[in-house]
Parts: structure tokens; sequence; C-alpha cells
């Protein structure tokens, strides 16, 4: 496999299991799906499967703040859709057109939502907590 599909890979692994922890996951599963489908059709109900178990795992994960687990669960992804593109360097294009729309859709979905955001803050003594969901400015006089 040359260098760019490798750097396409891992960017693809990182990109999708970001996505399957979002709303834009029916949409970026549904598109690896697809393409899934056209290289390696016997393949495709085994990584529908696992892609909804990764998400559970990566959502949990995340709850736990267990960052090795979501690295491990990434670099499997990464590894599998390298192999996808051997079968097929053609699904590149497709794969990056797909993760990339999922993912404006999932930012234009937070600009327009707002999103959700929990914050927690301590302070003691004199100290002073200054949280914001976005942008913040303070302006010391």
């Amino acid at each position: 496999m040359d260098s760019e599909m490798t750097i396409f890979a891992q960017t693809a692994g990182v990109t999708l299991a970001a996505l399957m922890t979002t709303d834009a996951f029916q949409n970026s599963k549904r598109a690896v799906l697809e393409l899934w489908r056209r290289v390696r059709p016997m393949e495709a109900a085994e990584v529908d499967e696992q892609m909804e178990a990764t998400r559970t795992a990566l959502m949990r994960a995340q709850a736990e703040g267990n960052e090795d687990q979501e690295r491990e669960l990434t670099a499997w992804w990464q590894e599998r859709l390298a192999l996808l593109f051997a079968a097929d360097p053609t699904t590149i294009n497709g794969l990056r057109q797909a993760l990339a729309e999922a993912s404006d859709d999932e930012q234009s979905r937070d600009r327009t939502h707002g999103g959700s955001i929990q914050m927690t803050a301590n302070a003691k003594g004199h100290g002073r907590v200054f949280q914001a969901g976005r942008d913040q400015h303070i302006i010391d006089r």
C-alpha cells in the first residue's frame, strides 16, 4: 500500500471513530457500508455489527475517560479501512467524500442546534471560574 493510502486510512479511521459518537453516525455508517458492499460484499453484515459495537464501546470509553480504549478502537478501524483501500483504491475518494459530508452535517447541526455542553467547576478560597461553551473574552480592569 502506498503512503497516500496509509495516511488516508489513518485520517479516515480517526474521522470515522469521531463520527461514531455523534448524531452523524447513521450517515457515516451508511456510506461505509455502501463502499464495503461494493468491494467486499461478504463482509458487509459483519462490518455493520462491528460499527455498532465500536460505537457502543467508544461511547463507554469516552464516558469513562478511557483514552487508551479509544485509541485502540480507532487504530482497529484504521487497519480495516487500509485493507479496504488495498482491495480497491477507488474507495478512497468515495469514503473521503462521505466522511466530509457527514462531518459537515455534524458541524452544521452543532451550529444550528447549539449542541450539548455540560460543565463543572470548583473554586476554592478567592479563586474564580470562567466557563464558556464557545468564545470567551475576559477584560481585566
